[in-house]
């Protein structure tokens, strides 16, 4: 009896969870010259809440690295690292451009609490339970430093996270409207993303998501094949300590790739001229599916990258057989520049 008692609460309690959607399509085209990105968004925000919303909060995160005002350049002050506080105009970062509009309709939008990376949207009517809008905008980001977080460039090489309007997180607690900070900013909604990336077509990119284009895997099958066969040789002169991987100028000509997934909450993408690239696959242990495991690295880095697929395939088998099966068709390493580290 107890044990049925038991679950029939426990059934009770799973009937009470939900969890807000959003899904996702954006453009972005990448101006390597002067490292920024030119955009456009569209989500669908459905309220699975048991309550009317009457206003939205959005994360305009590349804001945290404006100036020395933002709550991440406080708090890296608190650390003692005063980058922010005087930071150039070269290396700064910021979000603007926005103009938000809710089913086609424009609407205005406030700062919250002086965090200029959080704004509020006034809803035009009541959101009711069950019920979706549209909201679009446009947006433009200058990427920063890549010295100060995970967000940021150096040179032309880009590690792109935390780029984009997002709202924040709705849950029984209320919303969740947080500053950008160097940890915490993961608890964001899931739901969908649609994501199409120009970009000059010598760059190599690593994403969230399942690449929509044949010829870019086909760029990718036969990136792999080259690097497969140099491998030896980019490990010898890795091991010899020889000069850094220069950067190759541009391609004049661009590409747009599209990226698809669901059942994430969050759209991350790397590019860099210079990567070599390892394929190579693992079969989960439960449902026996091939997950495709990628490898993205400097050539100058080889000695540390030559057995990647190795250590991927390993994690996602083991971390599947403990924790459950991996629930998406990749898995990507990819060699940052980023101050996180060179993971």
């Amino acid at each position: 009896l107890a044990s049925f008692l038991s679950l029939f609460i426990g059934l009770l309690s799973a009937q009470d969870y939900w969890q807000q959607e959003v899904n996702y399509k954006i453009s972005v085209r990448l101006d390597d010259e002067r490292h920024m990105l030119h955009a456009v968004e569209e989500f669908e925000y459905i309220n699975h809440s048991p309550d009317t919303l009457n206003e939205l909060y959005i994360h305009l995160w590349p804001n945290a690295y404006k100036n020395g005002q933002s709550a991440l350049a406080q708090q890296m002050l608190e650390n003692g690292d005063e980058g922010l506080l005087n930071v150039s105009n070269e290396d700064s970062g910021f979000i603007d451009s926005v103009a938000f509009q809710i089913n086609g309709t424009k609407v205005n939008y406030s700062i919250f609490k002086g965090h200029e990376d959080i704004v509020v949207l006034a809803l035009l009517t009541p959101l009711l339970p069950g019920e979706s809008i549209d909201v679009s905008t446009p947006f433009r980001v200058k990427v920063p430093s890549g010295s100060i977080s995970r967000l940021g460039h150096i040179d032309q090489s880009y590690q792109i996270t935390q780029w984009y309007p997002k709202p924040a997180v709705y849950d029984k607690n209320g919303w969740n409207p947080m500053p950008y900070l160097n940890q915490g900013e993961f608890y964001s909604e899931f739901g969908s993303f649609d994501v199409s990336i120009t970009i000059p077509e010598n760059y190599v990119v690593g994403s969230t998501g399942d690449l929509q284009n044949a010829s870019e895997i086909k760029f990718m099958n036969d990136l792999a094949q080259k690097t497969e066969g140099d491998l030896i040789s980019l490990v010898a002169k890795s091991n010899k300590g020889r000069n850094k991987t220069p950067f190759p100028p541009s391609s004049e000509k661009y590409k747009t790739i599209r990226y698809k997934q669901d059942r994430v909450h969050d759209f991350a993408w790397f590019a860099d001229k210079r990567y070599a690239v390892l394929k190579g696959s693992v079969e989960l242990p439960g449902t026996r599916k091939l997950v495709d495991t990628w490898a993205l690295f400097v050539p100058q880095n080889a000695k540390h990258w030559q057995h990647a697929i190795e250590y991927l395939n390993d994690g996602t088998y083991y971390y599947s057989l403990w924790n459950g099966n991996y629930p998406y068709s990749h898995v990507t390493a990819v060699d940052g520049t980023i101050s996180a580290g060179g993971g």
